[in-house]
């Protein structure tokens, strides 16, 4: 009698402990995970290389609401995988606009500036938690008529006045034969930043760039150009 109620006691601490454990996981599990759309999306060995550079991912299944336009000003190069490349170098003023946001399916729709080039991706998804989210999106981009497909992440925290820590990845996956030589290379990439930390909210996604490209990028660079 005395074996079976140790043997019984034993039974419940065991199940117990395998249910705590489950009920961790379940409680952590919003707050450290991708979407499974975004591991589909974005295969694991790329995103190790875009982290590896430096570029911060916000996980979590429960992100912020972040509609609006943004400008990220001074954008500098934090790292890349391009040989003439050098941290801190300039780029173009970048405008993001999302729009869209569906925090059930965990999307959102963006459209972009950066300098002269400009671009779009309708099927983006978010990840992120309390006021930080990441974006995850196939871009089609053009410059100077010509075309090319960019995987790009944002990563960054909402504030109340626009977002604040934004950093952006960009890495080319279709540059389409490149004819005119104007793109970056199929596989290269770049992460580059807000400098100054604050990305403010702004009322127009192209004239505001448009704007501060003329006045003084005039020879700085757009991220998917050479």
């Amino acid at each position: 009698m005395k074996k079976s109620i140790i043997f019984i006691s034993c039974a419940f601490l065991f199940i117990s402990s395998i249910l705590f454990e489950s009920c961790k996981k379940d409680n952590a599990k919003p707050e450290q995970e991708l979407s499974k759309s975004i591991k589909n999306f974005v295969p694991d060995t790329l995103l190790q290389k875009i982290i590896g550079l430096g570029m911060p991912v916000n996980k979590g299944l429960t992100p912020p609401h972040f509609e609006h336009i943004y400008l990220a000003s001074p954008f500098i190069l934090v790292n890349s995988n391009i040989s003439y490349d050098y941290p801190g170098k300039s780029f173009a003023d970048y405008a993001i606009q999302f729009y869209d946001q569906n925090n059930d399916s965990l999307s959102v729709k963006v459209s972009y500036v950066n300098g002269p080039e400009e671009g779009s991706g309708l099927g983006a998804f978010i990840s992120g938690s309390g006021n930080k989210f990441s974006v995850f999106v196939k871009v089609n981009s053009t410059y100077n008529n010509t075309n090319a497909q960019m995987l790009h992440i944002i990563s960054g925290t909402v504030t109340d006045s626009g977002i604040k820590d934004l950093y952006f990845a960009n890495f080319m996956l279709n540059n389409y034969g490149n004819e005119y030589g104007y793109w970056i290379e199929q596989g290269e990439g770049r992460v580059i930043y807000d400098s100054d930390g604050s990305s403010p909210i702004i009322s127009s996604l192209k004239s505001a760039t448009v704007e501060s490209f003329t006045q003084k990028n005039l020879h700085s660079f757009s991220g998917g150009i050479k």
